[in-house]
């Protein structure tokens, strides 16, 4: 099964938790994926670092969302350092 990658940005949300596609970085990505992405899709957002994030995909009022799918990707704490206490 393939997930498809598509940029986000965490600043562009909504009241109801979902991420707004309809940035450029998302529109490139979308356009590349045309005719294949329906609602319900999960998929991988990603931005300008190392944040992924999987969700799933809502068709709202003319504009691809994204609700988060929390805790079914980890991502590791980026204030936690492994080495700090290390022997």
């Amino acid at each position: 099964m393939t997930v498809y990658r598509i940029y986000f940005d965490e600043n562009a949300g909504d009241q109801l938790g979902r991420y707004d596609l309809g940035i450029p970085g998302s529109l490139r990505d979308l356009d590349r994926l045309a005719g294949k992405l329906v609602s319900g899709m999960h998929v991988t957002l990603h931005d300008d670092g190392d944040l992924e994030l999987e969700a799933v995909l809502e068709y709202d009022s003319g504009r691809w969302m994204a609700l988060p799918v929390w805790g079914a990707s980890p991502q590791p704490d980026p204030w936690v350092n492994p080495t700090v206490g290390a022997k």
